[in-house]
């Protein structure tokens, strides 16, 4: 959803990024043409990783980001650390330009917590190109917190603006603190624009907030830093199995659940399955479960299919509001409400932690709120 940032809190310097403020997908790669130019004809554009990426983005010129998404993939022990390469010379500069991309991403691999030089290093890249540039930080959630005085000042400093990865194993808005660390980063910045790659829903309430816009991914993978997922352990030690089943948003419960979750919450209250959004006018999600059984394929791209939909809808409901924070924290509540109401049905579902911050943040017309 692209929106006019005229009635929108947090006008600054929209003309300098070459690009509409408002919420977009971020596609994979793998997604296809027909996936990107949809995108481009019913959000105004999209984000797509990586050279294959970028050679799809050349098939649609003008209209989609391209994210290098390079960043620095290891395990936790530090003596099996290998340091992702990039791009020799300016390859991936000239890849964008070849795809014709509105705005240049730059090539920056993952910021290490309390690594300055590094922070400094990424926001100086190409800043001597006279072309709309976006710097790529992919963070953890420790420059949000303990960080945050170092961030903003760096950032304030160099005075360009930056596209954010919250880099982390699942969700880095899950960590304590995290929701109030990005708004005040946000804040703390002075007005330079401020876009969120590779986010979930709270792309959303970031803009709410006044970052300029986000990009919201089609799937688990495409909404956050590419950590290694950890995997939960049995009885004895090994790692369970990955749920293979897609992730859905569940637009009544304001969260994220694996289709495979999904006729548990059936039985307990169908409708909260019936999405009202254009990808699925009125039908129950239990369809994306159904299909699990006939084809992954099928239900991932019926999952992806609503999940970019969804995002757009709430994006609308909440960004084409009056009050774009207070519509938020109000939708983030009736989630929260939607799963409390479950207990009467012998269904216990925690809220989770990025929720939880939102609600305890409040908003300008409403009190914090603590959930048991």
């Amino acid at each position: 959803m692209r929106i006019d940032r005229s009635t929108h809190s947090g006008d600054q310097h929209p003309g300098d990024l070459g690009l509409s403020p408002g919420i977009y997908p971020y596609l994979g790669a793998k997604a296809g043409l027909d996936w990107l130019v949809a995108a481009g004809k019913s959000y105004g554009g999209a984000a797509v990783p990586g050279r294959m990426g970028a050679r799809l983005a050349a098939k649609v010129s003008g209209s989609s980001l391209v994210d290098p998404a390079m960043y620095d993939l290891h395990d936790e022990k530090p003596q099996n650390h290998v340091q992702a390469p990039l791009w020799p010379s300016d390859e991936w500069l000239d890849r964008q330009r070849v795809a014709d991309v509105p705005i240049l991403l730059t090539d920056s691999s993952r910021i290490a917590r309390g690594d300055r030089p590094a922070l400094r290093r990424a926001l100086r890249r190409w800043d001597t190109i006279d072309e709309p540039t976006l710097v790529v930080l992919p963070i953890e959630a420790w420059w949000l917190r303990s960080g945050l005085a170092c961030l903003s000042e760096e950032v304030r400093g160099a005075g360009r603006p930056v596209g954010l990865v919250l880099m982390h194993h699942y969700n880095t808005l899950d960590a304590a603190g995290s929701v109030a660390g990005l708004l005040a980063f946000m804040s703390a910045v002075g007005g330079l624009p401020v876009v969120l790659l590779r986010c979930d829903v709270s792309a959303v309430g970031a803009v709410a907030y006044g970052a300029f816009a986000g990009f919201v991914g089609m799937s688990a993978r495409m909404r956050h830093g590419p950590l290694p997922i950890r995997l939960p352990r049995e009885t004895d030690g090994e790692p369970s199995e990955r749920d293979q089943a897609p992730g859905v948003l569940v637009p009544a419960l304001h969260d994220y659940y694996k289709a495979s979750r999904l006729p548990a919450f059936a039985r307990a209250d169908e409708d909260l399955l019936r999405c009202d959004y254009s990808c699925c006018r009125g039908e129950t999600l239990l369809e994306v479960t159904r299909l699990c059984e006939v084809s992954m394929h099928a239900a991932r791209e019926r999952a992806y299919s609503h999940n970019i939909a969804a995002h757009e809808g709430i994006a609308r409901e909440v960004l084409g509001s009056a009050q774009p924070a207070d519509a938020w924290w109000e939708r983030c509540k009736a989630g929260a409400d939607a799963a409390a109401a479950l207990i009467e049905s012998g269904f216990s579902l925690p809220v989770s932690r990025w929720l939880r911050q939102w609600l305890e943040r409040g908003s300008p017309s409403h009190n914090p709120v603590l959930i048991g």
